[in-house]
């Protein structure tokens, strides 16, 4: 047993095993945790647009920067004792119970790795610096530079693929975008837009002054290509959320004469985006000619619209019939593709997932899960008044029109988008809050 020892010259024998443990309390002491934390939000943010490996890498990246750490202790404690933290833990539990009544558990095991960021990035997050207002903006430029200049590329392509991508559009086909997801991306270059505003108001500048420019020009730039993009939910997002910045503008500022002039020329430019932009005028006649169809009851493969809105009546008869604890998550995919067998025929090729986050969440964990994830929407919003940030706000709405629209949280991208800058929002209130030595020592 000697050969297990090592022999000191102020504590006689000590275990291998705990000269071990003091290295690594010496090199966790020096260990770079902010340079880490800081990283794996860029990474977060590039990954949005890049790859889905990049944006897998960053979230082990700020949990592993939580758990390696002398704090690890303090960390898990601020991570349990905070509300909205638990309640993205419930409703990973709520995916992780389904499986005592699943099936399909392979499909179950993907959906709850998916699920994974609800627990790594609420707990990453408490080892990242107290936001001041400058490191908070600092953020938000990355974000919007990141997106402008994706939007670039993506701008490029189209222009240098003009009329075969013209006709792609006339047929119902997207523009090429990011990681193949067009939807998630026009929400991004909506909430860009609004981060990009909210710069401008604030008087946010980099090193020289003349630099506003470049974030004027970005906010016109994307302002435009997003009508050219012509994915609907963007596009529709992006005014709701600006109407309801006018009107917030509208009654604090009691500016009503240019409150309402802003309205009209918003309508003006939306009306005349549609008229004179090629591609958004295609989307759009072939979103009447899908809606005149549906209205005659001819459905299609082909038709976006159509599937998207039978996929949504499917899970509403799923949730019906299970309205307690819904199939659970790994069986919803096997009871849609029923539903399409039956009723649809082979006519439909393809089956969806119900095209609404809310369905979604009563057809795979019925009315308990619906509320757990209610709550966790909502909660954050309300509790400490943070809806008195308009920011906040206006991300909260861009997040329940796009699950209104979609199932974002089944989607790697939604969930790294929804839940990176819920955090980041949600903490740069609550540092903004503390009192200056409680923030310092919060450092």
């Amino acid at each position: 047993m000697v050969h297990y020892f090592i022999k000191t010259q102020n504590h006689g024998y000590r275990p291998y095993f705990y000269e071990f443990y003091c290295n690594m309390r010496s090199l966790l002491r020096v260990f770079p945790n902010q340079f880490f934390a800081s990283l794996a939000i860029l990474g977060l943010i590039v990954g949005l647009v890049t790859s889905k490996v990049v944006l897998s890498v960053a979230t082990i990246m700020i949990m592993c920067n939580a758990i390696i750490n002398l704090r690890i202790a303090d960390n898990f404690k601020r991570w349990i004792g905070d509300t909205t933290s638990v309640l993205l833990i419930l409703l990973f539990l709520v995916y992780l119970s389904t499986g005592f009544y699943s099936d399909d558990t392979g499909y179950w095991i993907d959906r709850c790795r998916m699920k994974l960021p609800f627990l790594a990035l609420p707990l990453g997050f408490t080892t990242v610096k107290t936001l001041t207002t400058k490191r908070f903006q600092q953020w938000l430029a990355v974000y919007f530079y990141v997106i402008f200049a994706a939007a670039i590329v993506v701008c490029i392509n189209y222009f240098a693929h003009f009329d075969t991508l013209n006709e792609n559009l006339s047929k119902g086909q997207p523009i090429p975008a990011p990681l193949r997801d067009h939807i998630r991306f026009s929400l991004e270059m909506a909430f860009a837009i609004v981060v990009g505003i909210y710069l401008w108001n604030n008087q946010f500048r980099f090193a020289h002054p003349k630099e506003k420019y470049l974030l004027l020009t970005g906010i016109i730039f994307l302002v435009i290509f997003i009508h050219i993009f012509a994915v609907r939910s963007g596009i529709v997002t992006l005014y709701i959320a600006i109407i309801v910045m006018i009107f917030h503008w509208l009654f604090t500022k009691k500016a009503y004469l240019k409150g309402i002039s802003a309205l009209v020329l918003l309508a003006a430019f939306g009306f005349s985006a549609v008229q004179f932009i090629p591609s958004l005028h295609s989307r759009m006649s072939y979103f009447r000619y899908e809606m005149d169809l549906i209205k005659k009851g001819e459905l299609h493969p082909e038709h976006s619209d159509a599937q998207r809105l039978l996929s949504i009546e499917y899970g509403m008869q799923i949730a019906e019939k299970n309205p307690i604890l819904g199939v659970g998550v790994g069986d919803i995919k096997s009871e849609m593709d029923k539903l399409y067998n039956q009723s649809a025929g082979s006519e439909f090729v393809k089956s969806k997932l119900p095209h609404n986050q809310f369905v979604y969440f009563l057809a795979a964990s019925g009315i308990i899960g619906f509320l757990v994830f209610l709550l966790s929407l909502l909660y954050p919003w309300f509790s400490k008044k943070r809806y008195k940030n308009m920011l906040y706000t206006v991300f909260l709405l861009i997040m329940v029109f796009s699950f209104m629209a979609e199932h974002t949280l089944e989607i790697q991208i939604g969930t790294a988008f929804y839940l990176l800058f819920l955090l980041l929002i949600k903490k740069y209130i609550d540092d903004s809050q503390l009192p200056t030595v409680e923030a310092k020592l919060h450092a």
